[in-house]
């Protein structure tokens, strides 16, 4: 992936991934990376799609960009509420990156659906752009939940191999 040689890409993109608050998500684990490696890579496949299809791809970039900008670590807890803890934090954290990305940022109409909408079922995507985000965030991180299932599940075997022997 050859995002940071896409001019087109990085002129958008740049003024948020460098700016100081945005790099705090670095720190943030995420899938199984960082939220600021989610929220580039998401962005960066949604850019494509939406200049592939002539669409408003400047926004598509910083509304993807931030549609995680929630800026704390979501905890699961394995038991009985993770449902309930997972469908609120489903809810709640696009509000959460709205509010944060529009202390730093000005934002278009189209930029806050994208961030607001990016959880559908739970938001509501309102334009192609929107769409797009939403689509591209649920594969990327269907692959970054299996990468980090077949990690464990490697690590578990391989520690189990261990005490065998």
């Amino acid at each position: 992936m050859m995002i940071y040689l896409d001019y087109r890409f990085m002129e958008v993109a740049r003024p948020i991934i460098e700016h100081e608050e945005y790099q705090q998500m670095r720190y943030l684990k995420h899938h199984d990376e960082s939220v600021f490696e989610h929220s580039v890579k998401v962005a960066f496949y949604s850019y494509q799609m939406a200049y592939k299809h002539n669409l408003d791809w400047k926004a598509t970039i910083r509304g993807a960009l931030l549609h995680d900008f929630f800026l704390y670590k979501f905890k699961k807890c394995f038991g009985p509420r993770i449902i309930t803890d997972s469908i609120k934090h489903a809810i709640i954290h696009p509000i959460i990156a709205f509010d944060n990305a529009s202390k730093y940022f000005d934002l278009n109409e189209k930029e806050e659906n994208i961030i607001k909408g990016h959880m559908f079922p739970f938001g509501a995507p309102k334009s192609k752009e929107a769409w797009i985000v939403s689509y591209v965030d649920k594969c990327i991180a269907t692959f970054e939940y299996a990468s980090n299932f077949k990690k464990m599940t490697y690590s578990k075997k391989q520690k189990a191999a261990y005490v065998v022997e």
